[in-house]
Parts: C-alpha cells; sequence; structure tokens
C-alpha cells in the first residue's frame, strides 16, 4: 500500500486568527509525479482544471464530496506577480465536521481504493486526521515527513499503517457510507468549471442525485429505507442511451417502479416541473400524482435543466406505444 502523509501549513488552512480563516482552507498537493499519480489526472491546457474526490474520512465514515483543482494561470498568460502553478484539494465544513478540525502542523494521510458500485470503478480517498498532540504516533510520522528526501512538509510512506488500515475496516463499505455534500463544493463546480460534465459517472451520479433529493423521491416525496439500503434510483431524465449526461440537473431521485415508468415514457414532465400521465394509463397509482409538481431540490445547482425535460416530453414520453422499450 501506498500512503500520501502531508503536514498542515498556517496559509492552506486560510491563515488563522483569532480563530476566524482569512481565506479559504485546502490542502496543497506536492507537485512531485509520485504523489500526482495518486490523484486524477489534470490537464495543463484547460484553465484550472478539476476534479471531485470521494473522501471517506476515517473519523466520521462518511462519503465526502471534495474539490481537487489544478490552479495553472501560469500557463493561460497571467499578469500576476507569482501566477499559480499547484494542485490543491479544497477543505469543507462537511470534511472537517463543522468546525475547523485540521491545524497547523497537523498530519493528513490519504490512501486509495478502487471501488466497484453499479459496474462503475470509482476511487475512493480513505483520509485520516492526526492531531498534533506530541503522542509516539504523531512523532512518528512528523519525524518520517521531516527526514523525508525531499524537503516539501510531506512523504509517500510504502507498506501498511496498521492504525490506519484498522479504522478502514471498521467503518461500512463506501457504497453504505452516508454521502455528504457541501455547498461549496457545487458552487465551484459550477463557477470554476467549464467541462462539468467530465465530473461525472454513475457513481457520483447516483451520490449527487440522492443528496440533491435528500434521499426522497422526487414525485412521491417518500422513500422505503433500512440503513443504506433504499427504494430510490437515480434515474436520467434525458436518457444515457440517447446521448443524456451524468449531469445532475440531467437527473431525478425515483423509486423505483416510477423511475420504470419514467423511462417508458408513461408519463413526464411540464416546463413547471408537474406531471403529466400519459392519457393512455390507467394506473389509479400513477394518476395520483397527476399535475402535482415533483420536489424541486433547494440548491439550484441540482434543479432539472428545462431544455432536458423538454428532450424527455418530446422523445420519451409515449414511446412505449411504438417500441415498448427505450
Amino acid at each position: 500500500m501506498k500512503y500520501y502523509l502531508k503536514k498542515c501549513g498556517f496559509q492552506e488552512l486560510g491563515s488563522v486568527r483569532e480563530g476566524k480563516p482569512q481565506r479559504g482552507r485546502y490542502l496543497l498537493t506536492s507537485m512531485n509525479k509520485e504523489v500526482l499519480a495518486m490523484f486524477p489526472p489534470l490537464s495543463e491546457t484547460q484553465l484550472n482544471d478539476s476534479a471531485i474526490l470521494p473522501v471517506i474520512p476515517l473519523y466520521s465514515g462518511k462519503k465526502v464530496y471534495c474539490n481537487f483543482v489544478y490552479h495553472n494561470d501560469k500557463f493561460h498568460g497571467s499578469t500576476a506577480a507569482h501566477p499559480r502553478n499547484e494542485y490543491r484539494l479544497y477543505l469543507n465544513k462537511e470534511l472537517e465536521e463543522q468546525i475547523l478540525l485540521f491545524s497547523e502542523n497537523d498530519i493528513i494521510i490519504i490512501r486509495t481504493e478502487d471501488i466497484t458500485e453499479d459496474g462503475e470503478i470509482q476511487t475512493v480517498y480513505y483520509l485520516d486526521h492526526i492531531i498534533n498532540n506530541g503522542s509516539d504516533f504523531y512523532d512518528k510520522w512528523n519525524s518520517f515527513i521531516n527526514d523525508y528526501p525531499i524537503n516539501g512538509g510531506y512523504g509517500i510512506f510504502e507498506g501498511v499503517i496498521p492504525e490506519f488500515e484498522e479504522k478502514v475496516r471498521r467503518i461500512a463499505k463506501p457504497d453504505d457510507c452516508e454521502v455528504v455534500i457541501d455547498e461549496t463544493v457545487t458552487t465551484k463546480i459550477a463557477t470554476s468549471t467549464e467541462n462539468i460534465a467530465a465530473l461525472f459517472n454513475a457513481v457520483s451520479f447516483r451520490d449527487f442525485i440522492m443528496v440533491g433529493y435528500d434521499n426522497l423521491c422526487a414525485v412521491t416525496g417518500t422513500v422505503i429505507r433500512f440503513e443504506s439500503y433504499m427504494n430510490l434510483e437515480a434515474a436520467h431524465i434525458k436518457p444515457k442511451s440517447h446521448g443524456g449526461l451524468f449531469m445532475p440537473n440531467n437527473g431525478l431521485a425515483l423509486c423505483r417502479d416510477l423511475h420504470w415508468a419514467f423511462d417508458k415514457g408513461f408519463f413526464t414532465l411540464d416546463d413547471d416541473l408537474k406531471v403529466v400521465v400519459h392519457p393512455r394509463i390507467t394506473s389509479e397509482y400513477l394518476n395520483l400524482f397527476n399535475g402535482k409538481r415533483i420536489r424541486i431540490p433547494s440548491n439550484a445547482f441540482f434543479a432539472p435543466d428545462i431544455e432536458n425535460v423538454k428532450y424527455h416530453r418530446e422523445n420519451v414520453y409515449g414511446l412505449f406505444l411504438t417500441t415498448g422499450r427505450l
């Protein structure tokens, strides 16, 4: 196994004074190729290329999405005195448990693992936090970083860290973890990322849809749930088979029977996001929702894109009459 150990810096953590950060908090990731190999490859040719990382903090056991950004204005005509060429993993309140959890000289340990969910491989980032408290464990890894051949406040350890792996064993499987997404994550995506669709795959699409709809069906407003088991699915509005993207605004959280009916064109949505049941459908259950407006996510980032809704209405609605299938 390979671990990335990073000592937190004063400026990275927002230059905290009197308990308040003066700027955004992040972890500066080394430019070392061995370190960067642990993270998604980002392009020098795309200004401030970015990714979203599913991070599982071992102190909470949740799956927390974080922004990973390559600030590369050095290669894009910047006139700043010190143009940037650096990788940042941005912190957020969900990652830090709603407080300023990380302090200067604390050590963060990260390792990756490829997990298969829904037939898709997602790389998750296990993260642990070692407090600067003078413990033997802290001193051991602080010395490791200080003695690392490359002087940069970090080190790469190859082997096994038993204390870390014991915490990994104690948490749920990644696909059973509660998913949380801080609003700062969606804001940064919406305001600073050109190709948003490239950030998502089937797993992150589902995660974002479920969070956006508060783990409730967009039509019924209900869920049948036991621990991590739910009768909800992430439905594409513009079907994937029609070129629909894994974008949160191209998805709805639907219970399984309504997902099936939506994909078959038994019902659609109008421009006010009200349910329109096809007149040939006589299902009493489905017609209970005819004319009802769906639940709209409170964060506009997750709200259905009207163009996708229009596409479904014009190309999927009623399709069952001609093909019986999508």
